[in-house]
């Protein structure tokens, strides 16, 4: 099975729509009718575990590195049990009284809220030859794509020869931890992403801290790694892959 076949299951399941589960993602039909298809297949790590818990299995069946059948949500799970006491007349009310809570809209699912989000920069390509950017003291200021607030940024010029085709903001890297390649004090070159593919760089916000790092898919362990290119710095483990949120993908850096 597939990314998307194993969405679709899981969906097809609990018996949603693909409109009802891209409301409680806060996405659309359109989004998840892409997953499911695989005209999408790089879904962000926070998109995808928001998907799992709302069909009641973990990111790693989703992936398909954990072939157990997936599981019922907790509180549904724990009717199972009690239900399956009842005789038909019991379980018959139980599913009458749920259809009348259903019903009666009380009790129904409040949709979720569509955040604010601030739009990511754009660079302005110049007539003289030079490339404009916004560039970022701090990554994860995160006002790229991020909620709220956009950080301070300078507006700097650049050569468009050494610009790479598609970047359009930068980040100034401050710190080691990406030497001997990305040495520090550089300008790195980012294309907005919401998602990298494993072994690429990009500039990630995990536990409200931004990093520029190679993102590592750790099959074994079932979880993502953020590494330096230096040595001497470990690995940062992604605990809780909902709290990784991805702002770009990082093409070059300046001065080469």
């Amino acid at each position: 099975m597939t990314l998307g076949d194993r969405i679709r299951s899981a969906r097809e399941t609990l018996k949603l729509t693909q409109e009802e589960l891209g409301a409680r993602c806060g996405t659309t039909k359109q989004t998840i009718f892409k997953y499911e298809t695989g005209v999408v297949t790089n879904i962000p790590l926070d998109r995808l575990a928001l998907l799992a818990d709302e069909l009641g299995v973990s990111p790693a069946y989703l992936l398909g590195w954990d072939e157990s059948a997936p599981a019922l949500p907790k509180k549904l799970a724990a009717l199972a049990e009690p239900f399956g006491a009842l005789n038909d007349d019991g379980q018959d009310k139980v599913a009458g009284y749920t259809a009348d809570l259903v019903s009666s809209g009380k009790y129904a699912r409040a949709e979720p809220e569509t955040p604010v989000v601030v739009p990511f920069p754009k660079a302005k390509r110049r007539r003289d030859g030079f490339v404009e950017f916004k560039v970022y003291d701090q990554p994860a200021a995160a006002g790229l794509g991020n909620y709220i607030d956009a950080p301070d940024f300078t507006l700097e010029q650049y050569p468009a020869a050494l610009a790479p085709e598609g970047a359009e903001f930068g980040v100034r890297v401050s710190g080691d931890s990406m030497e001997p390649d990305v040495p520090n004090g550089c300008t790195v070159f980012v294309r907005p992403t919401p998602a990298v593919e494993p072994g690429d760089l990009g500039i990630f916000v995990y536990d409200g801290q931004a990093y520029c790092k190679k993102l590592i898919a750790d099959r074994a362990a079932r979880r993502a790694k953020l590494r330096s290119l230096n040595p001497r710095y470990a690995d940062i483990v992604v605990e809780d892959e909902t709290r990784l949120r991805t702002l770009g993908k990082v093409l070059g850096h300046y001065p080469a």
